[in-house]
């Protein structure tokens, strides 16, 4: 008898294991949500200035060289500047 209550006991640990672990791989194997693309309005002085915050912070951005008002780094160059033409200027 003690044969077959061990062969009981294995079965009943195998299969519990078995639908534990395949409920685990298959929780592993779903896709993961995707990151959300927002759209960023660059035409605001934060990506337009000649000097720019790294962070992009609102409100932020400068003609000159000086320091975020909101996150205090220190502003970059702004390689994408584009100077403004005299004929831009007039509306």
């Amino acid at each position: 008898m003690k044969p077959l209550s061990n062969l009981i006991v294995f079965f009943v640990v195998s299969s519990f294991l078995f639908v534990h672990c395949k409920q685990k791989m298959e929780s592993k194997t779903e896709t993961p949500e995707r990151p959300v693309m927002v759209k960023v309005d660059t035409t605001n002085m934060e990506y337009s200035s000649m000097y720019i915050c790294p962070m992009h912070c609102k409100g932020s951005g400068s003609d000159k060289p000086g320091v975020c008002p909101v996150c205090g780094m220190d502003y970059e160059l702004n390689e994408s500047y584009q100077h403004p033409t005299p004929d831009s200027t007039r509306n």
